[in-house]
């Protein structure tokens, strides 16, 4: 039997943050009709038998974005929405992938949590076929009853890279978009950092940000308030050339033996980017 045993808190009434054993975060968003989930983890465990656990309410599945670590477990439900421009690879994906990324997770906690990578994380069975999937497009709302969640381009990190803003619990969810340890490099930063800005911009409908990982906060707690500030910072400071690069471990831990990269920093801020992709053509 597939684990149920995420971690997870409820931070805000009818919102929860799940825990995918560090690989990722997934958020659920109770309203009076129906629920929302955003994201589906790196595809460890039954994460639709522990949202069913909380709400019994018809489920909406968004995709943040695209990668590895927030589709896998999407053919655990009837239908999922992502932005078609993310919408490129097969779901879930690779297995020994997932697995990899996985073990060098694991590696920075000791081995902590309770599941088993050879059972718990697997090829979907005939049980869980391709789910229907919509299109997500800028703007586009979702009514939970009572609730309504607006959906908003923000591209970098991936080409398809969305955010939810619920303005019932003034909460943004960013997937991605946005994180202390944020890779840039999918799109020019001299667009992306338009999409940063206009994060900012919204400031007045939102109070705090929620990233799709909690490894820079802790489970149920937003984002530091110089995230966002120092993300755009970083940005212009490429744009400007007057950035310094360094040489930072790879986050997956030592024992994973992932090379060092190649950033810039600003406090607790880093930024991968891609030297080509610096500017508009």
């Amino acid at each position: 039997m597939l684990t149920k045993l995420f971690p997870m808190v409820q931070f805000r009434k009818n919102t929860w943050e799940i825990d995918e054993f560090d690989c990722a975060s997934i958020f659920l968003l109770i309203g009076e009709e129906k629920a929302m989930v955003i994201d589906c983890g790196m595809g460890i465990g039954d994460l639709r038998g522990a949202i069913e656990m909380i709400t019994d309410k018809p489920l909406i599945v968004v995709i943040s974005h695209g990668h590895v670590d927030h589709t896998g477990n999407a053919r655990q439900f009837d239908e999922i929405w992502i932005n078609p421009k993310d919408n490129t690879q097969p779901i879930p994906q690779d297995l020994s992938r997932r697995v990899d990324d996985t073990r060098c997770i694991a590696l920075r906690q000791n081995g902590i949590y309770p599941y088993d990578i050879n059972v718990d994380l697997r090829e979907p069975g005939p049980e869980e076929p391709m789910p229907i999937i919509h299109e997500l497009h800028d703007g586009m709302q979702f009514d939970l009853g009572g609730r309504i969640v607006t959906a908003y381009d923000c591209p970098g990190h991936s080409v398809g890279e969305m955010i939810f803003l619920d303005e019932s619990t003034r909460c943004l969810f960013c997937g991605d978009a946005l994180n202390y340890n944020l890779g840039m490099s999918a799109i020019p930063i001299e667009t992306s950092v338009k999409y940063l800005e206009r994060m900012r911009d919204m400031g007045d409908r939102y109070d705090h940000i929620y990233n799709g990982h909690h490894d820079f906060r802790p489970l149920g707690a937003p984002l530091g308030e110089d995230c966002l500030p120092n993300a755009i910072d970083l940005c212009h400071q490429l744009l400007n050339g007057t950035y310094s690069p360094v040489s930072v471990p790879s986050f997956w831990g030592p024992a994973s033996g992932r090379p060092d990269r190649i950033m810039v920093l600003k406090g607790k801020n880093y930024l991968g980017f891609d030297p080509n992709k610096i500017y508009n053509n």
